[in-house]
């Protein structure tokens, strides 16, 4: 029984063995988590910060507050918040000028000759001299009442 006995001590210690190996291989994925669950939470501390900053940029706080005098606040500078703001966001993938891929749009639309139209209006583009010719200007007077027109005697026609 003393030969049975050390085999099955020996094969617990082999199953100890590959169980540290193990743990040692998920160390690294642990750790990256944690690092990641860290610089998550600070990014939204900070992002949290901005938008607080940001905020105080556009309220006027009271002059008397839960019984105290609150002195006059100063404009806040919200460049660097904004600065950090736009960072933050753009690490995670939104994009806080997304107008800008709409304007290329429109200008390699004209590049490539389609004419856009809008509101009833249409563009119209000419590559070649053109020659204009214009009437002169009839003047037509008409009754502010009626809306007939005045003929050059100053009767209603």
């Amino acid at each position: 029984m003393d030969a049975k006995e050390k085999v099955k001590n020996q094969a617990k210690q082999e199953e100890n063995k590959k169980v540290l190996v193990k743990d040692d291989q998920d160390q690294p994925e642990y750790q990256e988590k944690i690092m990641f669950l860290v610089s998550t939470t600070a990014q939204g501390a900070i992002l949290f910060w901005c938008i607080c900053v940001l905020s105080l940029g556009y309220i006027k706080l009271p002059t008397r507050m839960f019984g105290m005098d609150i002195p006059d606040q100063p404009r806040i500078d919200s460049t660097f918040a904004a600065g950090l703001l736009g960072n933050i966001l753009a690490g995670w993938g939104i994009s806080v000028g997304a107008n800008n891929g709409n304007k290329k749009k429109k200008k390699e639309e004209e590049a490539s000759g389609a004419i856009p139209t809008g509101g009833g209006y249409q563009t119209i583009i000419v590559k070649q001299p053109l020659e204009l010719i214009a009437k002169p200007a009839q003047v037509q007077r008409v009754d502010p009442i009626t809306n007939r027109p005045i003929g050059g005697d100053g009767k209603l026609q």
